[in-house]
């Protein structure tokens, strides 16, 4: 795919996502003409809150609110670029921002990080960038190359199974144990793709301490960066029986100038308010046949092995590079 992008401070460049990559079973693509309709992010979600009336979620047998089911993902335009853009192609609609604080819904990254931020930006694609720098480093998206890139399970559909002390995340490519039991974090030393989670439950909400990050990854397929000084907090609320309320906040005062913020709504299968006919952005279409098959509706895993040995050889081929992290200055 490529995408024409417009970013802060950056000259338009074209970006080729996802290369080679081959979605999971829920990640299929959709298709979307430009007729003008922008899909909703973190400002429409927030405006659909507030109307919300209040409300108790279930409860499992040890107490805690009952997150358990499967959860679509937080838009119908993915992970391609989480700020706010325009219509790109049939495959990224115009879609609002996913990042609910600052309120221009922007990352706020420093002079410097922001320098690094449109390095990436204007090397995604070799030949298509009107940048005049020829020897430009070249990257593509580190799901490419079957790198699960994500510090977090909020854009991809999911199931939430819980334990007494714990909360598993079961997505199409992987899984994450949060453990709930008050056990001490890791040693500062040990870095993760997604980092290590420590969850505890603050009233009806699921509080989740990422630490530990790599630093490898991105929080979307355009390069919008993290490093391995980020910390995040995710809040995963139950607002209604078919709706999770889900905020992450970001700290790095190596790259970013104030911690920020994404918010947006994980929603059951097929539920949501309609957007563009009966397609329902963020969430997901189960099998119809499940009363045939009891397994229709499970996540069963999509394998993508890191290092698949087509993929790499055709991305060196054009030029990318394995994007290798972003170290801020001392």
């Amino acid at each position: 795919m490529m995408h024409r992008l417009r970013a802060t401070s950056c000259r338009p460049t074209v970006l080729l996502l996802g290369l080679l990559a081959v979605p999971g079973p829920g990640l299929g693509q959709a298709f979307w003409a430009d007729d003008g309709t922008t899909l909703p992010g973190a400002p429409s979600w927030q405006r659909e809150k507030a109307e919300l009336p209040p409300y108790s979620p279930p409860r499992t047998p040890d107490g805690v609110p009952d997150l358990q089911g499967i959860w679509g993902g937080g838009s119908a335009d993915g992970t391609s670029y989480l700020e706010e853009h325009e219509y790109l192609d049939a495959t990224t609609p115009a879609q609002e921002s996913f990042i609910s604080d600052p309120s221009d819904g922007r990352v706020p990254y420093t002079p410097w990080g922001m320098e690094k931020r449109n390095e990436i930006l204007v090397g995604l694609v070799q030949g298509w960038s009107d940048s005049e720098d020829e020897q430009a480093r070249l990257y593509s998206s580190p799901f490419a190359y079957c790198l699960d890139f994500m510090p977090m399970f909020s854009f991809e559909t999911i199931e939430i199974v819980q334990r007494p002390s714990a909360v598993i995340m079961l997505a199409g490519t992987t899984y994450r144990v949060v453990p709930t039991d008050g056990r001490d974090a890791m040693n500062d030393d040990v870095k993760f793709w997604f980092g290590s989670s420590r969850g505890h439950w603050e009233g009806d909400t699921l509080v989740v301490e990422v630490n530990n990050l790599n630093g490898l990854g991105w929080f979307d397929m355009s390069g919008l960066y993290y490093t391995e000084n980020t910390r995040m907090v995710e809040r995963w609320t139950r607002v209604h029986d078919d709706t999770i309320d889900y905020e992450v906040t970001i700290e790095d005062p190596s790259v970013y100038t104030q911690p920020w913020k994404m918010n947006f709504a994980k929603r059951r299968p097929g539920t949501g308010p309609n957007t563009r006919g009966s397609r329902v952005p963020g969430a997901v279409t189960l099998n119809a046949r499940s009363v045939e098959n009891p397994y229709a509706g499970e996540r069963w895993e999509a394998a993508c092995y890191e290092g698949n040995a087509p993929s790499v050889r055709a991305l060196r081929e054009l030029g990318f590079q394995w994007f290798r992290g972003v170290h801020p200055p001392e």
